[in-house]
C-alpha cells in the first residue's frame, strides 16, 4: 500500500487482510513491515475481532510456507507454534490456483478501492483505527454474495456462532 513517510524515513505501508469464507467478513490491520511478528500479530488481532475459524488457507507465501515438494509442504514453524495454540489447521491454495484464494484477492480490491483510495490519515493508528471503522461499518453493510437479501453483516452473525472459542490465556 505504498509507503508512510515518519520522520525523514520512509516505511513500507503493509495490509495484513483476513477474511471469513462464508459471510466474507473483512478484518483489515495495516503494519509498516513484512516481519514474522507483524504476520503472527494480524493473527491474533483477527481472532480477537473475528472468531477463530478451523481451517485457515494461506497463498504460499514464506512467512506461512517455507517449501513445497509435490503434495510436501514445510511450514513455518513460527505459524505451525501460533495454529497449535489456537488449534487451527493451515492450509496452503495450490500453487497458480487463483480461484483457491479470490475471497482475500476481491477482498484486496475492494479494500483498495472502497477503503484506501484517496484516504488520508495522520499517523498508523488513525489509518488502523479508520480501518476498523470501515470494517465495521462500510464493509459490513455491503450485500452478501449468496444471497442478495442479505448483508455481510447478517452472514457474520449466523457463522460466529460456528466459529471456535479463543483459547484461554495462560
Amino acid at each position: 500500500f505504498g509507503h508512510l513517510p515518519i520522520g525523514r524515513a520512509r516505511r513500507p505501508l503493509m495490509a495484513f487482510v483476513m477474511v471469513l469464507s462464508y459471510s466474507r467478513q473483512i478484518f483489515l490491520r495495516f503494519f509498516l513491515d513484512a516481519r514474522m511478528d507483524s504476520f503472527l500479530r494480524g493473527h491474533v488481532e483477527a481472532f480477537a475481532a473475528l472468531g477463530l475459524a478451523r481451517v485457515l488457507l494461506y497463498d504460499n507465501l514464506k512467512s506461512a510456507v517455507l517449501q513445497r515438494q509435490g503434495d510436501a509442504i514445510r511450514f513455518n514453524p513460527a505459524l505451525l507454534a501460533l495454529a497449535g495454540h489456537y488449534r487451527f489447521e493451515p492450509r496452503p491454495v495450490a500453487p497458480a490456483r487463483g480461484n483457491q484464494k479470490g475471497r482475500v484477492e476481491r477482498s484486496i480490491r475492494f479494500i483498495r478501492d472502497s477503503f484506501f483510495a484517496g484516504r488520508t490519515f495522520a499517523d498508523l493508528d488513525d489509518l488502523n483505527a479508520q480501518a476498523q471503522a470501515w470494517c465495521l461499518g462500510l464493509a459490513a453493510d455491503r450485500r452478501w454474495v449468496e444471497d442478495g437479501a442479505l448483508g455481510v453483516r447478517q452472514a457474520f452473525q449466523a457463522e460466529r456462532a460456528k466459529l471456535l472459542a479463543l483459547p484461554l490465556i495462560e
